[in-house]
């Protein structure tokens, strides 16, 4: 299959048509063929005993008078069938009475009388017929009165057989032939309904892309997922459009006003940090429609996922899906977070949780990245076993991967430690220490600005982001943060944070991977509220496939109408819907039925605090987000109804479990000057396609070293590990 990775789609098509039809048509004529040559074996024997018969018959004068003489004429009238090989009259004893050879001048041949024992022996059996290599033998009992008074043997040879089987064989080829030329001809026809909205869609982007030109619009000439893709293409088209427009109209105002009033530079810096302000807001509310489409994909993804009889090739291509759906949600948070801080949106979300398991975590995921830089790894703690802390995890997860990221990827030899010290009360200090290419200090002071990076950073590539994450979310948890560096020998940056004492218990997530299906004696229903289809599919195969009991809505007043026909025990339903939103709807359950309606979880793909906060508030149980999890759906049924789930054994893959073979020695590569140049320029601009082209040219080369280095690559950019490859072209000497 990994010749199709680098096809066109039209060639897959044609290529997956053209194979399924040779391979149904080559089934069937495989068949045909078989059952022509058993017909036409079994009429063989048929006519042959027919030939023993006849000669039997015409034989049993000669043989009760012993007229050898009438015995022979009788045989050598069988010269008329030139497939006759020989044939032999036996008498009662066994003992050869009369012979026949096609061929005069040759040795006659004789039968196997072992099997003249046999239909001695044997009352049930008159006639026995063998097939050899290249010829058939048929032997007949003669009777006479209903006395057996001899045997008929007769060979034919195969000629015959084989001439038909040869025939058929011709003629099943041709067809074969001439069917698959049909079915390339009928492929090239049919594969332009998938391609051609995809070619001008691309022919669309590629405009877009050399003239800057936002005007333009993809064609849309299909209702199909195609087709929403175009409309989800030209959507964001007129959403940059638009904003282009208005921040075209805001500079010449701008400029207009710098002109005119130069002395009020006060009020023009208002209006730009408005500007700035209103540029968040909008992009911070974008996430609502990214993620609806992104729900699709990943939420397919996981479906397929759970199917167990997919081969070790598809999980991976399934894993490589998700991966990139991941990532790029990944690179957008990444814009969402600076924006949300920005525009005041960013929010914590608290819970319990075990500080010393968030830390193993961390340090199971950075062991892994120093072992394969060769670097040294230490994790010190003064932290007991038991200690549960109250904040927001994913936030702290967030800033240590960005802290520690950043130290394995600055830091060439040496070590990265990660210290945790509890200070007074409930105030905490995590320390990230590397002995990596250190900061100079006049990029100190600005290193925690977005898209600010010093002449390391700028050489290593990232988009300068991930430290003015750090420093927002440290001070959106009453923390701070600080550095301390000298170029050549190091840094350590120290994060420290209040972390009160967690009370309660520590709410986990169900393992969502081994969920089979609802525990005995549970019967759930659920009634599934979206107005678009894809989501609806994606949350009722879920819940069908755990023993769920799913009815589906299609709006609120929908939703109205099937819990008034049949009550379910929790409604999962979306926000946005038209005819009646989610809003409406919920307030309507609870004036119909109050402390007896069933458990209400919103589904929204909005997932800022000020958006979810009022859907708790009118009357909602939970929230889940787009684009939702497997995991949260079940989390949900435990909490709020209590049911038990089965789980799948786990079974370990051992060829899987095996060590990490030993990373190339960059040390001995060397590249080309132009080859090392461009790898780094694709890199640095996250050009994939032109990455993706030096790769594919260095696995084509004779050096074994290229061949290797080349498979590197290929791993880190099927995970999107731009920084990987940047840190390895580092270690890395060109000629």
């Amino acid at each position: 299959m990994l010749l199709l990775h680098d096809i066109s789609i039209k060639s897959k098509l044609r290529f997956i048509i053209l194979l399924t039809s040779g391979f149904v048509l080559l089934l069937a004529s495989t068949a045909f063929i078989v059952n022509e040559m058993l017909t036409f074996r079994r009429s063989m024997v048929q006519d042959l005993y027919t030939l023993a018969d006849l000669v039997g018959l015409n034989s049993a004068g000669g043989l009760l008078f012993k007229d050898n003489k009438v015995t022979q004429e009788t045989l050598e009238s069988l010269k008329v069938n030139k497939h006759i090989v020989s044939a032999s009259i036996f008498k009662d004893d066994h003992i050869s009475f009369s012979s026949y050879a096609r061929d005069n001048n040759s040795t006659q041949i004789t039968p196997d009388l072992s099997v003249l024992h046999r239909l001695a022996k044997d009352i049930n059996t008159s006639e026995i017929y063998f097939f050899k290599d290249d010829y058939v033998e048929v032997y007949k009992e003669i009777f006479y009165e209903g006395e057996k008074i001899g045997t008929t043997y007769l060979r034919s040879d195969l000629l015959e057989l084989n001439e038909r089987i040869s025939w058929i064989a011709m003629i099943t080829i041709l067809v074969l032939m001439v069917s698959l030329l049909f079915a390339f001809l009928l492929a090239s026809r049919l594969q332009r309904v998938v391609t051609k909205p995809i070619d001008n869609l691309l022919h669309t982007m590629q405009n877009v892309s050399e003239k800057n030109d936002y005007t333009l619009r993809g064609e849309k000439i299909s209702h199909d997922e195609l087709g929403e893709l175009v409309d989800g293409f030209n959507r964001m088209l007129q959403q940059i459009q638009g904003r282009n427009t208005e921040l075209a109209k805001y500079r010449e105002h701008l400029e207009d006003m710098v002109i005119e009033r130069t002395t009020e530079l006060a009020e023009a810096r208002d209006q730009a940090l408005a500007a700035n302000r209103a540029k968040s807001i909008f992009l911070a509310n974008m996430s609502h429609e990214i993620r609806t489409p992104m729900n699709a994909m990943l939420g397919y993804t996981q479906i397929l996922q759970r199917d167990t009889k997919l081969t070790d090739e598809q999980r991976q291509f399934l894993q490589t899906i998700l991966n990139s759906g991941n990532h790029l949600l990944g690179l957008i948070n990444d814009i969402l977070d600076i924006s949300k801080i920005e525009a005041g949106a960013m929010e914590l979300r608290e819970e319990n949780f075990y500080l010393n398991e968030f830390v193993n975590d961390i340090a199971v995921m950075f062991k892994m990245r120093c072992e394969q830089k060769r670097l040294g790894w230490r994790v010190e703690t003064t932290i007991s076993q038991d200690v549960m802390v109250h904040a927001d995890q994913g936030k702290l997860r967030q800033v240590l991967i960005n802290l520690l990221g950043n130290a394995v990827k600055f830091t060439d030899q040496g070590e990265v430690v990660l210290q945790i010290n509890h200070l007074e009360e409930d105030f905490y200090c995590f320390d990230v220490i590397d002995t990596g290419a250190g900061i100079d200090s006049s990029s100190i002071e600005n290193i925690f600005e977005p898209f600010q990076q010093d002449t390391a950073g700028l050489e290593k590539g990232g988009t300068g982001l991930g430290l003015a994450i750090t420093k927002r979310q440290v001070d959106l948890m009453n923390g701070k943060v600080s550095v301390v560096s000298e170029l050549g020998k190091g840094s350590t940056f120290s994060v420290y944070l209040p972390l009160p004492q967690g009370v309660g218990d520590v709410l986990k997530e169900v393992e969502e991977q081994r969920i089979s299906h609802l525990a005995e004696g549970y019967h759930v229903i659920a009634l599934v509220v979206d107005d678009i289809k894809e989501n609806r599919n994606i949350l009722s195969y879920f819940l069908t496939e755990i023993g769920v009991e799913v009815h589906e809505a299609v709006n609120g007043q929908d939703a109205l109408d099937k819990v008034a026909a049949k009550m379910p025990d929790i409604v999962l339903m979306d926000i946005r819907m038209p005819v009646m939103d989610g809003m409406v709807a919920i307030q309507h359950l609870h004036e119909r039925y109050a402390d007896k309606m069933p458990v209400c979880i919103a589904i929204s793909a909005s997932t800022l605090r000020h958006q979810t906060q009022p859907l708790l508030d009118a009357g909602f149980h939970d929230f889940i987000s787009k684009p939702f999890r497997f995991q949260a759906i079940c989390t949900c049924l435990k909490r709020f109804l209590q049911v038990e789930f089965e789980y799948k054994d786990i079974i370990e893959n051992t060829q899987n479990t095996s060590e990490h073979p030993a990373e190339l020695n960059l040390s001995q590569v060397v590249l080309s000057k132009d080859i090392y140049h461009r790898l780094q320029e694709a890199a640095e601009l996250n050009d994939l396609t032109d990455l993706e082209q030096v790769i594919e040219e260095l696995s084509l080369g004779e050096n074994e070293n290229h061949k290797q280095l080349a498979k590197t690559f290929q791993n880190l950019l099927a995970n999107y590990d731009i920084d990987g490859i940047l840190e390895r072209l580092g270690n890395i000497q060109y000629e």
